[in-house]
């Protein structure tokens, strides 16, 4: 086959593969970006999105029982049919958000968002599996279109924010007298009101749902479509996920190209790299234990902190600035996780010690923003334009400098010659691990020990 059809790519499949893709993270990604507005609205207050980090990783428990039934009944569990009853949970859970997000209900005496949190549960069960269903789909097609889902993918985080930045926050709260009649005498008291957003939060959600039916609509095309159906490989020797985790998520798959002249390729795809450069593939490494164990720890490290214990005080370590501040540090900080891997794929570090100097940046910056949260409601340069500013760009560069040193690592995971699967596999397994003591920790302290304070406007 000639190198003209090796490269032949029809437009058609890379558009289906994107918006496949897309549906990978939108509902959790497009939830913590609407977290400005979710906070003022439900009872958990600023303690909200650390009940959402929680919920995340128990929802972990999806890619846990698909990948044990895959093993043991592979001819029963297997991705098509598990994919479309994942759409069609997240689909429907999306349009309830829509409807019942401030559902709320009374448990152990405590109000709770039971309506936000029990669909959260579904939507993160929906976006948790897609990584051990999606990957090893796209794995029946040429190797061209993983770059397009993988496109999708980061755009599941980007275009929440842009939905998120259309609908603002309508700006921050003003402080009113409202009086209020008991047994017969008035009383007054100051209360904060919040300006309307651009729309409202239904709306947003019912946006998200959307892009969850195009989501679904392309996994359709992609498997009835015959365009698509033409770029499968002739064959597909194994498709094993090897590592589970609610960001990061490995697959092998032994595969046989036709556009290879029937020679045997191996493609290792994973969810934040938007992929590694044929260059990279081939450069032999030879990582030592000592080391292979500190980049595992690093990556539990870096993970406790990106996926666990920042976004769960995100809340306090922004709120006192102001509604605005916060939403603009939230959607733009979002912006950077794509970006921060795009980045990675034009300039990879392969350097250990430059990997741990960003880690240490990384780490630095996410010291300070714990900081602030910890100092609420009365942190640093509180009501100066330049608080909001240092804010903000805090939480754009933590992001950015935490994201790609995860990506930097397993790309040096995965160039090691021979041992690439192993290590994805125990890379996968630190983040998840990571990620979840974050969470828990994050989850106590604001919780259980009640160690943040709430800024409260108007007192």
């Amino acid at each position: 086959m000639d190198s003209s059809s090796r490269r032949r790519r029809v437009p058609l499949v890379d558009m289906l593969s994107v918006m496949f893709g897309v549906g990978a993270w939108i509902s959790i990604n497009g939830l913590w970006v609407e977290l400005p507005l979710l906070v003022q609205a439900l009872p958990e207050g600023w303690s909200l999105p650390s009940f959402m980090s929680i919920i995340i990783q128990i929802a972990n428990i999806g890619p846990i029982f698909y990948s044990v039934m895959h093993l043991l009944v592979p001819h029963i569990v297997h991705e098509k049919p598990s994919i479309y009853v994942l759409m069609v949970i997240g689909v429907l859970s999306s349009l309830l958000m829509g409807f019942f997000w401030d559902a709320t209900s009374y448990i152990n005496g405590e109000e709770h968002s039971t309506g936000l949190l029990t669909l959260l549960f579904f939507l993160s069960l929906v976006d948790c599996s897609s990584s051990v269903l999606f990957m090893p789909f796209m794995a029946r097609f040429r190797q061209a279109y993983l770059t397009s889902y993988l496109i999708g993918e980061g755009l599941s985080g980007f275009l929440p924010s842009i939905f998120a930045l259309i609908q603002g926050v309508g700006g921050n709260p003003s402080c009113r007298n409202t009086s209020t009649i008991v047994n017969g005498s008035e009383s007054w008291q100051i209360e904060a009101f919040y300006p309307e957003p651009n729309f409202s939060v239904s709306v947003f959600f019912f946006i998200l749902m959307g892009l969850m039916v195009c989501c679904a609509a392309s996994f359709i095309g992609l498997n009835h479509c015959g365009v698509a159906r033409q770029e499968r490989y002739e064959s597909v020797a194994t498709r094993i996920p090897v590592a589970i985790d609610n960001q990061t998520f490995v697959a092998s798959t032994e595969i046989v190209d036709p556009t290879f002249n029937g020679k045997s390729a191996k493609i290792n795809c994973q969810v934040e790299l938007d992929s590694v450069s044929e260059e990279q593939q081939l450069v032999n490494t030879d990582i030592p234990k000592s080391v292979f164990i500190y980049l595992l720890l690093l990556q539990a490290w870096v993970c406790a902190l990106s996926n666990g214990a920042l976004p769960s005080i995100q809340s306090y370590s922004c709120l006192p600035y102001g509604n605005t501040a916060y939403h603009f540090a939230v959607t733009l900080s979002a912006m950077a996780n794509p970006l921060s891997c795009l980045i990675a794929y034009f300039l990879p570090i392969t350097n250990v010690c430059l990997i741990v100097v960003f880690s240490f940046l990384g780490t630095s910056v996410s010291a300070y923003i714990i900081a602030l949260a910890a100092l609420s409601p009365t942190p640093p340069l509180v009501g100066y334009p330049s608080g909001e500013t240092l804010m903000i760009l805090s939480w754009i560069l933590c992001v950015g400098l935490l994201t790609y040193v995860k990506v930097s690592i397993a790309s040096l995971f995965r160039m090691e010659e021979g041992k690439g699967n192993r290590n994805l596999f125990w890379f996968g397994v630190f983040t998840q691990v990571g990620s979840a003591i974050g969470s828990i920790i994050a989850f106590l302290l604001v919780n259980v020990y009640q160690y943040f304070d709430a800024y409260y406007p108007c007192t």
